[in-house]
Parts: structure tokens; sequence; C-alpha cells
């Protein structure tokens, strides 16, 4: 009977440390990993959730902008982190293109991190210089026919969302144009500006507050009706290319493994910074759209997107442009 209430006693304690084990987490700082390098959107609103999260939960949240090979080297690093809740990976809807084109993956997109939830979402639009020659997007298609591999545009990278909707429109319009990737969005914003190429297919993030300056003008965006924050600017489908499409999402993971209660958490702290006022205010500066998706929701969107655009790289043949 003694030894029966010993095993008891011992496992009562056991069940308290490990729920007083779950109730400090986090009990160190959390390092954030962000794919990309500084002054994107992804790491704007990265920089934003660590300045508000980490008084929530009581300890430093590290911005970690880990830059390369169109993000895939910092998803990599997160992929491979202890499932532990102190890294995590926000990053971008390329997360869910890159698989389809590039071979020998160091990661499983479907399997080895899970998402937690997602933040916002950014249409992409089509810029130029305002002194180029060709002021409606049917213009620049017309000199784009004529003139084959002549135009250059700017991405955020091969594989980027941006670098998708530009190819779907080549495809849709019989176009030929030159890709000319960077890393990153900024860099590839400042190459149109600093006439490195001829346009540049930008996130709306990126793009707006030189829109808003006048230094660039925008021939179409990709959205389902026109976006409050350019009501001037045509959507691909009312221009007739209803195909075309490549919003932007952002979004937060966790190495697969990490315990449902820590997901749950991040999502709920989430959501809690979403609803700030503040919050929101900063995202329409930036030109996002918050959107919050919660754990289950936001797994069947990296799905089906991860399916979809498998299917379309074949198509599209994104591996050659």
């Amino acid at each position: 009977m003694r030894a029966k209430v010993v095993i008891a006693l011992f496992t009562a304690c056991l069940c308290s440390a490990s729920a007083f084990a779950q109730e400090v987490y986090p009990s160190k700082p959390v390092r954030l990993i962000v794919p990309f390098p500084p002054g994107g959107p992804v790491d704007t609103v990265s920089r934003m959730v660590s300045t508000q999260v980490q008084d929530r939960i009581g300890q430093r949240i590290v911005v970690d902008n880990r830059p390369g090979a169109v993000g895939t080297l910092g998803t990599n690093i997160a992929a491979k982190s202890a499932p532990d809740g102190y890294t995590l990976l926000m990053t971008i809807g390329a997360y869910t293109i890159v698989p389809a084109l590039m071979a020998n993956m160091q990661y499983d997109a479907a399997r080895d991190l899970v998402p937690i939830t997602l933040l916002a979402s950014a249409p992409n639009m089509l810029v130029v210089k305002p002194d180029f020659p060709a002021r409606t997007l049917a213009e620049f298609i017309e000199m784009a026919r004529q003139s084959p591999n002549k135009f250059t545009y700017s991405t955020a990278g091969s594989g980027s969302t941006t670098h998708v909707m530009t190819a779907m429109l080549g495809q849709a319009a019989g176009i030929a144009l030159v890709h000319v990737p960077f890393q990153g969005a900024a860099p590839s914003l400042q190459a149109v500006l600093g006439g490195q190429t001829d346009l540049n297919a930008a996130v709306s993030t990126t793009a707006a507050p030189m829109l808003k300056a006048g230094r660039l003008r925008a021939l179409a965006i990709v959205s389902p009706r026109r976006s409050e924050l350019f009501p001037d600017v045509p959507t691909y489908a009312e221009l007739g290319f209803p195909g075309v499409r490549g919003d932007s999402w952002i979004g937060l993971f966790a190495p697969a493994g990490t315990p449902k209660p820590i997901i749950q958490r991040w999502h709920d702290e989430i959501k809690r910074f979403m609803d700030l006022a503040e919050t929101r205010e900063k995202m329409g500066a930036l030109a996002l759209e918050p959107v919050v998706a919660g754990p289950d929701e936001f797994e069947k969107i990296v799905r089906a997107e991860l399916k979809d655009f498998a299917d379309l790289a074949r198509s599209v043949d994104l591996k050659s442009q």
C-alpha cells in the first residue's frame, strides 16, 4: 500500500512539473527567422510583432534575417530547428511556389514546418518609372510583342509570387520578357528606380511609398477588385487577364513536432496583436490587408497552394523564365 502511495505521489509530481513547464513557456528569448533581407514587408511585419508581442510573453523576440536562395536558406534553418517553440519562421507566399521550381530541396514544405497563422496579404503589381513610354498595360503588351525579349523586369527572386505573376502575364499575353531576379523585394524595386530594369513586379507593400511620391506608376494589380489603397490601378482581370494571380501573404510557421499548446499560444498572441488599432493602422500604411487564419485553416491554404503551384509551374514552365 505504501509503495502505491509513493508511486501515486511521484506520478502527481511529474504531472505537476510537466504542467509547470508548459505554464512558464517561454522561459528564454524566441528566435524569429526571416528568410529575406531587412527592409522588405515580411521583415517590417516581423519587427512589429517583435516590438508588440515580446512584452506580452515576457521574453525577447529576436528577428534573425537569413536571406538567400529565394528564402530557402532561412527556411531550411527553421525546418531543422528543435520543435520547442523557441525558433519560428515568418515568411511569404513564395513558400508554396519554390518547391515546384527547385530540385533537391533540403526540406519538405508540406511536412517539415507547420502553419501557425496568417497575418496579412498584399496584392502584387507591375510598376514602371513615370517616364516609361507605355501608359497602360495594353500599350506595354503591344510594345513587348513587337520587341520580344527586349524588356526586363525585376522581382524579389526566382519563384517569388511576383515572378509567378509576371510569367503568367507573359504566357497569357503572348509576350517574352527577361526576368532579372534579386534577393528580396527592396533591392528589386531599386533596380527599376535606378534604371537597371524596365519594369518591377512588386509587392504593393514595397511599392506603395514610391507610388504615392510619384516616383513610380502602376500598370496593373493582382486583386479580385480594385484596391481601396490604389483605386486608380486597374486589375489584371478587368484588363482581360483573369488568370493572372499572385497575392503575397505573410504567415508564421514552426518546426514540425512543436507542441500544439505552443502553436495555439502563438496564434492567440498574433490574433491579439492583429486586433490592435495601432497594428491595423500600420498595416494599412504598408499597403497590407490584415488577415488572420488559424492553424487548421492556414494549413489547408498551404497544402492547396503547394499543389496548385506545382501544376502551374509545369504549365507555365517557370524554370525556363
